[in-house]
């Protein structure tokens, strides 16, 4: 099963679908695939910073996307997330440091452009599917309008081969 998310980081449904996937990953790891796409609501501000920061994690690696985006969607995270963008920057910035990861890929990312590159090619894909809220959750090609669940993913973990 694929499952493609139209999320961001301020939305605390998003954050309610994150915990119900990660859920369902650690459940059933062979029979999932998730693709975390950035959806931001508003073109700037700091729903749009976070997504363009943890884009620019994207750049250094998989493993540092998942570290930012895990961050993001944690208590802390969204308690920093309500305060300024340079502290949020420097505080993923330390977490990256902390792992070992390559801080300049990030930082040049960030400034250079690459993050909200990626963040305004994912916004254009999901405009172009008829995303318009958040989270909008994509399985095996089909559009929920329901939140997910354990009853919707059951469905379509049956209908696997």
């Amino acid at each position: 099963m694929t499952i493609v998310e139209f999320s961001n980081f301020e939305c605390p449904y998003c954050q309610r679908s994150w915990t119900k996937i990660q859920e369902l990953l650690e459940k059933r790891p062979q029979d999932v695939r998730y693709v975390f796409k950035h959806f931001p609501l508003q073109a700037g501000g700091t729903t749009f910073a976070l997504s363009e920061m943890a884009a620019a994690a994207q750049e250094v690696s998989p493993e540092a996307f998942w570290l930012v985006h895990d961050f993001l969607f944690s208590d802390e995270g969204q308690a920093l997330i309500k305060g300024e963008k340079q502290a949020i920057r420097k505080r993923i910035e330390k977490i990256l440091q902390e792992k070992g990861l390559d801080l300049k890929v990030f930082q040049t990312a960030l400034d250079s452009g690459k993050g909200k590159q990626r963040v305004e090619e994912d916004m254009g894909v999901g405009k172009k599917i008829g995303v318009r809220a958040t989270p909008t959750t994509i399985v095996n090609g089909d559009i929920l309008r329901t939140p997910l669940s354990d009853q919707i993913l059951d469905q379509y973990l049956k209908k696997q081969p």
